[in-house]
């Protein structure tokens, strides 16, 4: 299995820092969970900027998401990949915006399309043949 990757760390630092549209305290200030209403601390969100370890929560991603202007989807997406070490995307590609159901599926990060083709075979038949005989 690959190394586990920085992607939250990555997506913060796009965002945070010097030379950046945010500073550390500003992320601070703006890092408030719209649901709980939970704020990030200075010290966390310096952690977070300098790429340590936290303790991840749906309070602390929505907080993250709200204080860089991203999407809860992408902050979690990043998290998942950091903290966890899988990727999850969309094998079908389906474009932002469409009404269809958008499916997402989660796999080793770095996973080709190749090989992702089986996932892609068994949801375009559902109901497969049955194969004990």
């Amino acid at each position: 299995m690959p190394e586990q990757s920085d992607a939250l760390t990555r997506l913060v630092q796009e965002h945070v820092g010097r030379g950046r549209r945010l500073t550390v305290r500003a992320f601070e200030e703006r890092a408030v969970d719209p649901v709980s209403g939970r704020r990030l601390s200075k010290s966390l969100a310096g952690n977070i900027v300098q790429g340590h370890q936290i303790k991840v929560t749906p309070e602390v991603l929505r907080a993250i998401a709200a204080g860089i202007g991203e999407s809860l989807a992408a902050v979690r997406a990043a998290a998942i990949q950091q903290y966890i070490g899988i990727e999850v995307t969309d094998p079908f590609q389906t474009p932002p915006g469409d009404d269809d159901t958008v499916v997402r599926v989660a796999h080793e990060v770095g996973a080709s399309a190749g090989d992702l083709e089986q996932v892609q075979q068994v949801l375009d038949n559902p109901t497969p043949e049955d194969d004990s005989r």
